[in-house]
């Protein structure tokens, strides 16, 4: 059970990390217990590093319950936010058939001080006395029941597979980040690749300057991405202080005086094929890098 509370308080305390504000919350581990039995009470407290709390004791009033002991766990602090994790071990002798409980915590002031309450939770008492009529009939639902669905074992299996998932992330946290990096810029290659192709055919078919207008801001902002330089902002004369590659400053010189000129003759395939073929050696260029890291 120890073993239990531990891990379940890991996964619990990490799933609400994220919050800035004070958080005070309870859980019983179990939904039923009998008088006199040992039932452990989850806290968790959340609150800025500023502040200084005090969590209760064995002074404390538990209501219906009367103190075990109790378990503390190490404070865990991520950013300014400290996270407290502590196990209650409490029993009760009242015969009420639910019975419920909250927990105060103090914050401590230079002149006063200021209670913080937790959410309350319940728990229900298991009756002793058993009709003895129909005790068989009672015992054999429980043993059907608990032998088609054993809810502490799910609970089991769901820890252990989130343990294995989050031990498969710290060992291969980087080859995994590198995959899914690579994965995005192959896909972005892809939906290029398929634009890029789709613009050359409209305008080898009908030559309208607006089409290839369409495609050279196309390549120059897909080469942005990957090179971090102002293509689609700047000229050809400023696109060649940070490429140089003859081939293609010539094929963009082109480009600007079919834009630009009314007599110019059409940019052939080839010269779009150039740019593509560009894009296609920057992003691999791209992609090995990563790789390297």
């Amino acid at each position: 059970m120890k073993n239990f509370t531990f891990i379940f308080l890991f996964f619990l305390n990490i799933s609400e990390v994220f919050s800035q504000e004070i958080e005070y919350k309870v859980y019983f581990i179990e939904d039923s217990v009998k008088i006199g039995d040992s039932i452990p009470l989850i806290s968790i407290l959340k609150y800025p590093k500023s502040i200084e709390l005090i969590q209760p004791d064995s002074s404390y009033n538990y209501l219906t319950f009367e103190y075990i002991d109790k378990k503390t766990f190490p404070s865990i602090q991520i950013d300014n936010i400290i996270l407290d994790s502590t196990v209650y071990y409490l029993r009760t002798f009242e015969i009420d058939s639910t019975q419920n409980i909250k927990l105060e915590a103090t914050i401590i002031n230079k002149d006063d001080s200021l209670n913080i309450i937790s959410n309350t939770d319940s728990i229900t008492l298991i009756s002793q006395v058993t009709d003895i009529s129909s005790s068989l009939i009672n015992n054999t639902l429980f043993s059907v029941l608990k032998s088609i669905f054993n809810s502490e074992k799910v609970i089991y299996l769901i820890i252990i597979i989130l343990s294995i998932i989050i031990l498969i992330f710290i060992l291969f946290r980087k080859k995994i980040i590198k995959y899914f990096k690579i994965r995005k810029i192959k896909s972005q290659l892809n939906k290029f690749n398929i634009e890029f192709e789709l613009l050359s055919k409209n305008y080898s078919k009908n030559n309208k300057i607006r089409e290839l207008e369409k495609l050279l801001l196309l390549w120059k902002r897909f080469m942005e991405k990957f090179t971090n330089k102002p293509f689609s902002s700047s000229t050809t004369n400023e696109i060649s202080y940070f490429i140089n590659d003859k081939n293609i400053l010539g094929i963009l010189s082109i480009s600007d005086k079919c834009i630009y000129s009314d007599n110019s003759s059409p940019i052939e395939l080839e010269n779009l094929n150039a740019l593509k073929l560009k894009a296609n050696n920057v992003a691999d260029k791209y992609i090995v890098n990563i790789r390297n890291e």
